[in-house]
């Protein structure tokens, strides 16, 4: 069973990857909004305040590693889900508060299994 969020916001320059997710996540999710640039999100976040965020990092306006603390800033207890196709930054994006990682391309279960995180479990996902 998922846990219970009521508002999720995808930062992706991916539009099939936001649709995709979106068409995922609206069983359980009643609020999904979705953005292609880190303006785009910076923009939202202190309105919306999500429960959930699934980042991309290689975005058109920069990388969204560098998004996570303003995230939190806004949204401390929101679960990040940071989506990439490149491992380059895992390291970096675990430090700064993102909470699973997911290597595209996302599968269904991978991204069940993200919702499902425990904020006190090992920062681990594959």
């Amino acid at each position: 069973m998922l846990k219970k969020y009521n508002k999720a916001l995808i930062i992706d320059d991916d539009v099939d990857l936001c649709l995709t997710l979106r068409s995922v996540l609206e069983a359980s999710i009643p609020e999904i909004h979705f953005t292609h640039t880190i303006e785009a999100g910076r923009k939202i976040l202190p309105h919306f305040k999500p429960e959930v965020v699934f980042l991309d990092n290689n975005l058109p306006d920069g990388l969204g590693v560098y998004l996570v603390e303003e995230i939190k800033k806004y949204c401390p207890s929101a679960l990040i889900i940071f989506i990439t196709a490149v491992d380059s930054h895992r390291e970096h994006a675990m430090e700064n508060g993102v909470d699973v990682f997911l290597e595209k391309p996302l599968t269904y279960s991978s991204i069940l299994s993200a919702l499902n995180y425990c904020h006190d479990q090992v920062k681990v996902e594959s």
